[in-house]
């Protein structure tokens, strides 16, 4: 590795551990800039260990700013699951020597196939592998729009959607975005799945460990506080339900401050409980009477999946992926920013229990018989031998 690489390249899980290598087993680099949570980040997790467990020689490399490395998350998270990581600090617009560390990453591990996730990584990656002649595969998790500079990321995202060597689409309407633009070669519609979260806390365990009421009615929001998640739909919504329903937010993000301050303006300081960011977060999902998702936009949120897997009623706007996993009889659905239905919706499930543990139960029998993640390992399994092949 090049001096200028290695000044940047710090391995974060003391000596390597290369899996043992048969004829059968692949050799794949995954690359993503993670947040410090998030449904991206638990996608790389799961598939990362879940492909070493069979076998395959897979690691990631983390591209961090410089001072957030330190105990990140999504790196111990990784860690924990025997996952090698390379952790790659770089400056905010330090392309050249993310380019310049992963090429060389590359050709240190052997790698057959760079997996990029995000759309850093995905704009300024493809290239890497393919002027070396590996084959390279994007994951698109969903585009966010909303500001010039995101639907400037989501255009690069698509440019490297052209010429990958396969394309995870995550959702209905990413294949047909990406259709939009006449990309329709190596793209594969192949939906997020997950296992039942592991060491899952008892209702009472969770509301402990969180500090929450124990005997209170509590609504679950989970996810990035971020404007496209919706999470002042969310604070809203709370407002126009009974006063013994109450809103629990784990999370965090850029839209925080704004929802405690919206919660205070509305009065319900004391019916809002912020639990900021919750490493593994999906085993305190019992602590909820039911789990809202007011997202403005997706693509198959993880946080569905592993609500579906708790058994734990839900309540969610039909945007992106999300009638993808779940229909009226699964959920009770509502349109994106419409503030007094996802109300309704929340109401209904409290005044309503048989009725939301039923939709429910039918959500746990779909996820279990279409989410399947040992089929989704598969999956990847296929698309890896294939650009492979090529």
């Amino acid at each position: 590795m090049g001096a200028d690489a290695a000044a940047r390249l710090r391995y974060a899980g003391g000596a390597l551990n290369h899996v043992g290598r048969s004829e059968s087993s692949m050799r794949v680099l995954q690359v993503m800039a993670p947040a410090r949570a998030g449904g991206l980040e638990s996608v790389v997790v799961e598939l990362t260990s879940g492909l070493r467990r069979r076998g395959h020689d897979v690691q990631v490399a983390a591209v961090l700013a410089p001072g957030t490395e330190q105990g990140h998350p999504v790196v111990q998270a990784l860690l924990d699951r025997d996952v090698p990581v390379h952790v790659l600090v770089l400056g905010t617009r330090d392309y050249l020597g993310e380019r310049r560390a992963v090429r060389d990453l590359l050709r240190s591990l052997d790698a057959q196939v760079l997996h990029t996730h995000g759309y850093r990584a995905d704009a300024v990656l493809g290239d890497v592998a393919r002027r070396d002649k590996r084959a390279n595969v994007i994951t698109l998790h969903g585009f966010v729009g909303g500001s010039r500079r995101g639907r400037f990321y989501e255009w690069l995202q698509v440019q490297a959607a052209c010429y990958a060597s396969g394309v995870v689409a995550v959702s209905t309407p990413i294949v047909q975005r990406l259709q939009s633009h006449g990309i329709t070669r190596n793209v594969h519609l192949l939906r997020n799945a997950v296992a039942p979260a592991a060491n899952a806390l008892s209702r009472a365990q969770a509301r402990e460990a969180l500090r929450l009421p124990a005997e209170a009615v509590l609504v679950g929001w989970v996810g990035r506080v971020s404007h496209e998640k919706g999470p002042d739909f969310f604070v809203e919504a709370l407002s126009r339900t009974d006063p013994v329903v109450h809103g629990v937010m784990i999370g965090d993000g850029p839209e925080l401050e704004a929802s405690r301050r919206r919660a205070q303006q509305l009065g319900m300081a004391d019916r809002m409980h912020f639990c900021g960011m919750v490493p593994g977060a999906s085993r305190f999902l019992a602590a909820f009477d039911a789990v809202a998702l007011t997202s403005r936009t997706e693509g198959t949120p993880m946080i569905l999946l592993e609500t579906m897997w708790a058994h734990i009623p839900i309540v969610a706007t039909a945007v992106g992926g999300v009638p993808d996993v779940l229909s009226a009889r699964e959920a009770a659905l509502c349109a994106p920013g419409d503030v007094q239905a996802i109300a309704e919706a929340i109401s209904d499930v409290v005044m309503q229990p048989a009725e939301a543990a039923a939709r429910a139960a039918a959500a746990n029998a779909r996820v279990a018989s279409e989410y399947a993640f040992e089929s989704w390992l598969d999956k990847h399994e296929a698309l890896y031998r294939r650009v492979i092949g090529r």
